[in-house]
């Protein structure tokens, strides 16, 4: 076929019927390198050995932070026994490098679903409030991440510029602090 008739041919496909993957859509097969979670940075401050707990920090706005961690090339099937490590900054907008104050890990479910509680982080110098998350699961190339809020000002003025949309996350008042949501694509 000649490159007129494969244009023309190629340009009456109903491509506008097509249904392309978005980040987190389970829905399509088609296009599912779109849901794999973004890289973030590790930053200077991720320390090895952080105790399994689900309650990682107290003293600050309490936040409930809960999602499920899928399977990237089908966006749907959930990662089991995945290790979600998690390492923030205290209400003062420092890192704990001496001990594990803000920082700990959870393990997903059958499910693949995990949360955790902590504290609603400060920005701070100039960075945008944000919750690092490091990712391991076996069959799985470790993922770091960070997880951003929207409305953070912050964001736009960021100097790492890595705040992509689908991990800047919403988050809702509760009675007790704030809750959001964070699925993870592996």
């Amino acid at each position: 076929m000649d490159r007129k008739k494969f244009l023309l041919v190629l340009s009456s496909l109903p491509f506008l019927n097509i249904p392309f993957k978005a980040a987190g859509n389970t829905n399509y097969p088609f296009f599912t390198e779109a849901c794999k979670t973004q890289k973030d940075q590790e930053g200077p401050f991720y320390k090895e050995h952080a105790q399994q707990r689900n309650v990682i920090e107290t003293d600050g706005i309490s936040l409930t932070i809960e999602g499920k961690v899928v399977k990237g090339d089908d966006c749907s099937t959930p990662v089991a026994n995945a290790i979600v490590d998690i390492w923030h900054c205290d209400n003062k907008g420092e890192y704990d490098m001496q001990g594990y104050k803000c920082r700990g890990y959870v393990v997903t479910d059958a499910n693949g679903n995990y949360s955790f509680a902590s504290i609603f982080p400060p920005p701070y110098d100039g960075r945008p409030r944000h919750i690092h998350v490091k990712v391991r699961a076996q069959g799985y190339p470790e993922l770091t991440t960070q997880i951003y809020f929207q409305g953070d000002a912050n964001i736009k003025n960021d100097f790492a510029k890595n705040a992509e949309k689908t991990r800047v996350i919403a988050l809702t008042d509760q009675k007790h602090g704030k809750k959001g949501k964070f699925d993870i694509y592996l």
